[in-house]
């Protein structure tokens, strides 16, 4: 008979996502700096030696709260891949495609803008961190260019790619958000301004 490792496997990934979840709780209210996986391990309930086997330390594990956070669950499914873009990518004219992304770049900053905030604060202090932080502006990059690549294939651009690229990738930046979000803007308010700024620059 086969062994049938289902019940295994559906534990693991259990203590996966209970130590996301602490781990994601715990950066939220105490920062990267102040968290420990002493203390989300103890959350979790899971052993220290667990979190470390399994996330190679702090920063391996905010990668993967990051990315559960940016992608709303995890499943193995590239973010791109997913239903969600599917109205940027089916978009037919640039006024729509400025709509969907505004409306697709509101879903991923809602989800792991807060996350951002807080851990962008402890940027320099640790060299982990300031990877991870590279790490994201370069994934951000990689879908900006992505963007603006298809949309140079269809004529929609009113400025080079690079540039295009370069504006896209610092509109959407978490850095950004949290400015507006410091000033009392809200998701609707960063999603209109985004829309409005992606017809005005990038697009014709």
């Amino acid at each position: 008979m086969a062994y049938d490792n289902r019940s295994r496997a559906a534990a693991a990934r259990a203590t996966r996502a209970a130590v996301l979840a602490a781990a994601h709780e715990s950066f939220l209210t105490v920062g990267y700096s102040g968290t420990t996986i002493r203390g989300v391990a103890e959350a979790a309930g899971v052993s220290q030696e667990t979190v470390y086997k399994r996330f190679s330390g702090k920063a391996g594990l905010l990668k993967d709260v990051y990315d559960v956070a940016m992608a709303g669950d995890d499943d193995p499914v590239p973010i791109a891949e997913r239903p969600q873009f599917r109205a940027v990518r089916d978009a037919t004219t640039p006024a729509e495609v400025a709509r969907a992304y505004a409306a697709y770049a509101r879903l991923l900053t809602g989800r792991a803008g807060p996350l951002m905030q807080v851990v962008s604060s402890a940027r320099g202090v640790d060299p982990d961190l300031d990877a991870f932080m590279r790490t994201v502006d370069g994934e951000r990059l990689i879908g900006a260019t992505m963007a603006v690549t298809a949309w140079s294939e269809r004529g929609w651009l009113r400025c080079e790619p690079d540039r295009a690229r370069d504006l896209v990738w610092t509109l959407i930046s978490p850095a950004v958000w949290g400015l507006l979000t410091d000033r009392g803007w809200s998701l609707d308010d960063y999603e209109g301004w985004l829309r409005d700024s992606l017809a005005a620059m990038v697009l014709l």
